[in-house]
């Protein structure tokens, strides 16, 4: 899924959450919903779900820091997998919060790769069931992101299911917030925390064809 009519920047839209019935598909749709309106014609949003990668345990003698090529993975899956997370020039990273902290199928998935993500402009979004000061995982990762160069705003959007309708939130294919001041608070975050990513990204912003 991509949108956008010149993919000169790529910026992929990660869902991290691999378990049954994960909010996190509803999640990148409300990001999507939010940007497309002034999303820049230079500019593609596309969707890369870790679940269907299916990406085991990370178990492999290759040591991401030092391969500096896909064909030079020993395994196909993260030969191809390195050439997915290299064509892109962003990343949107979609943290479900699990324990106090973020799933451990998005820190498998990054642990795969180093150089694919290194030193890439990226922005999170931290959601979870508890209130949003005590969402923590987007934290812990940009922690994570940090210590490979990623370029960060200074802005982390944060989403509480718990201001939503669940009911209605379940049984549809969009977020549906009790109150529309939350809603646009979250959008607003998330408009801020991408400006960052197109400032890193050297694109000139909204596009006159899509304002």
């Amino acid at each position: 899924m991509a949108l956008g009519k010149s993919s000169t920047k790529s910026v992929a839209v990660i869902i991290s959450s691999v378990r049954p019935g994960r909010n996190g598909p509803k999640v990148a749709g409300f990001i999507i919903d939010t940007l497309k309106k002034t999303l820049p014609q230079d500019v593609s949003l596309k969707i890369v779900d870790i679940a269907e990668w299916k990406l085991p345990t990370f178990e492999q003698a290759d040591i991401p820091f030092l391969i500096q090529s896909p064909e030079l993975y020993s395994n196909e899956l993260a030969t191809r997998w390195s050439r997915e997370i290299g064509s892109h020039d962003g990343f949107i990273f979609l943290v479900p919060e699990y324990n106090g902290s973020y799933a451990g199928s998005l820190k498998n998935a990054f642990d795969y790769l180093y150089h694919e993500w290194s030193g890439k402009p990226a922005m999170i979004v931290n959601y979870g069931g508890r209130p949003v000061e005590m969402l923590y995982g987007g934290k812990h990762f940009t922690d994570i992101l940090s210590q490979l160069q990623m370029k960060l705003p200074s802005i982390l959007p944060k989403i509480s299911i718990a201001t939503m309708d669940r009911e209605k939130t379940a049984a549809g294919q969009e977020l549906v917030f009790y109150e529309k001041s939350v809603e646009e608070q979250v959008r607003s975050d998330i408009s801020n925390a991408w400006e960052d990513i197109l400032k890193n990204l050297q694109v000139s912003g909204v596009s006159p064809a899509n304002a």
